[in-house]
């Protein structure tokens, strides 16, 4: 007797491999669906990353100080000097400051914006600073507090309060735009509390600040400056100009005088 054959007819077997190939086929619809679902969403990253604006403004890395403010009041405050430069333009902001929004002691900031087009435009100095503080918590609104007078001119006030961390500190605001060159000074002193901000000592932080380095225009401008500056160094022995501003502002006088007399 030989022993019984098991085989699997041939029309089975040709549907086993039937079955496998669409089985097989079906793997493979399924991958190449996950791909292409797939790919829209990288290639939507990929184009999104890439497009994606830059900072309107960028920090200068090593920053070449152009301008000095002695404050000696605020000799415990920490102390910064930043500059910025606009990417579409090369727009230029000096930043000096004191104190942090968070500190406790006083909190100090003086901005010099120059353009770089002639068509910039300034605002009135209530929408300049409140553009400038939107990210603190602001307390109470930024409104016009009168004005005060500076080497520079007549400088607008504003009143407001902010509350950054949750302490709350009153701040004097300030706004300056200037033609020659076209430029603009403005900041804010905040006290250390709810104190009122005393107005002479914006005065005096505005009689202070000083040119380091610049073109002759702004050097020009500075020195004409400078020799109306009455505040800090005659009507406030507290709050006195140091020596060393003195005999600068006697050389600025100088050369004023000197430049001034060649003109036609």
């Amino acid at each position: 007797m030989q022993p019984a054959s098991y085989s699997i007819p041939d029309d089975i077997r040709a549907t086993l491999v039937r079955l496998l190939a669409y089985m097989g086929g079906l793997a493979g619809l399924a991958v190449a669906a996950a791909s292409f679902f797939a790919a829209p969403t990288e290639i939507i990253a990929a184009l999104g990353s890439a497009s994606a604006p830059r900072p309107a403004w960028s920090t200068v890395e090593r920053p070449y100080p152009a301008f000095e403010l002695l404050m000696p009041e605020l000799a415990g405050s920490t102390y910064n000097y930043a500059i910025q430069r606009r990417a579409k333009d090369g727009a230029r902001k000096d930043l000096l400051s004191f104190g942090e929004p968070a500190e406790a002691g006083p909190y100090v900031v003086v901005e010099i914006y120059r353009p770089a087009v002639a068509s910039d435009r300034f605002l009135d100095a209530s929408s300049e600073i409140a553009t400038r503080i939107i990210d603190y918590a602001v307390t109470d609104d930024v409104k016009p507090d009168g004005q005060i007078d500076s080497k520079f001119g007549p400088v607008p006030l504003v009143d407001f309060a902010v509350a950054p961390n949750g302490h709350e500190r009153r701040c004097l605001g300030f706004a300056r735009p200037l033609n020659q060159p076209a430029m603009q000074i403005a900041g804010w002193y905040c006290s250390a509390g709810h104190e009122v901000v005393d107005r002479a000592m914006v005065a005096c932080l505005l009689d202070r600040l000083t040119l380091m380095n610049g073109d002759a225009k702004l050097a020009e401008m500075f020195a004409r400056a400078e020799v109306k500056r009455t505040f800090c160094g005659q009507r406030n022995p507290i709050l006195a100009a140091t020596p060393e501003r003195e005999e600068l502002s006697a050389k600025l006088k100088s050369a004023l005088r000197g430049r001034l007399s060649h003109v036609p």
